[in-house]
């Protein structure tokens, strides 16, 4: 794990976080129309930022749970998609990772597909495998200093039917890791915008201090349908969600 780092202008008022995962680019139940409309946003939007968390393909292999038989597309062909999609908003992109689907071809022969796709983009210094720490900078606060956000970002693990149980192992992993402002994960395809804080001891004021947090879990772009049905699976809010930062204060909505 490393940081990596992105400075935006003094002048800028606040930044548009995009974060993405958990598009499954290649399943039948894939909504394709939906996330390519969402990636026109992204565009034409001038204070964007895309932050990538994994399973951006499917990327189903004769090892994998996936019905290889189902797919629309090959893993390959998948790839391939899916850095045309991403190229008209490369640079708009910060950081990405790795996902579960992704893994499926690293523990077979030692191919990451995410990170081909981040070579192919010519932002390979902004790929991580497992998680990554994001530091964002922006804007100017009253004491003439910019506003300064740290991120963890990663796909996630685990599950579990109800949304709590995806958000509970999120926050207890989050709130051990000393500065972070925000988390950012996918896997459990169930969104969640939740705040969390933490408490932090001031030795050299000799105050404790309350700071808050955000728990951000990224929808994913399926439709309900094939192993969610087979399997009695609720069904899982479809809800792409942004987060803002503000340039002026430290301040996230």
């Amino acid at each position: 794990m490393r940081v990596i780092i992105r400075e935006y202008p003094r002048d800028l008022p606040y930044l548009t976080l995009y974060p993405i995962a958990d598009v499954h680019w290649g399943a039948a139940e894939c909504m394709e129309r939906e996330f390519q409309e969402y990636l026109k946003r992204i565009e034409k939007d001038p204070y964007a930022a895309v932050l990538l968390a994994g399973d951006l393909i499917n990327n189903g292999i004769k090892s994998s749970k996936t019905d290889v038989y189902k797919e629309k597309y090959t893993p390959d062909k998948q790839k391939e998609m899916m850095i045309d999609l991403l190229e008209p908003i490369k640079d708009k992109i910060i950081a990405g990772v790795s996902g579960n689907h992704c893994y499926r071809t690293v523990k077979e022969s030692c191919q990451d597909v995410m990170k081909d796709i981040f070579m192919a983009l010519q932002i390979k210094d902004r790929y991580e495998p497992d998680a990554a720490f994001v530091k964002i900078s922006l804007g100017e606060k009253s004491n003439k200093k910019p506003a300064t956000y740290m991120i963890y970002l990663t796909h996630g693990s685990g599950g579990g039917s109800t949304i709590g149980a995806g958000l509970t192992k999120q926050d207890g992993y989050h709130l051990a890791i000393e500065g972070v402002d925000i988390s950012i994960s996918g896997h459990t395809h169930k969104p969640a915008k939740v705040p969390s804080a933490r408490l932090i001891f001031d030795p050299r004021n000799n105050k404790i201090i309350r700071s808050n947090t955000l728990l951000f879990v990224c929808t994913a772009w399926l439709e309900y349908g094939d192993y969610s049905v087979r399997g009695q699976m609720k069904p899982t809010a479809f809800y792409p969600d942004t987060i803002t930062l503000y340039g002026d204060r430290k301040e996230w909505k």
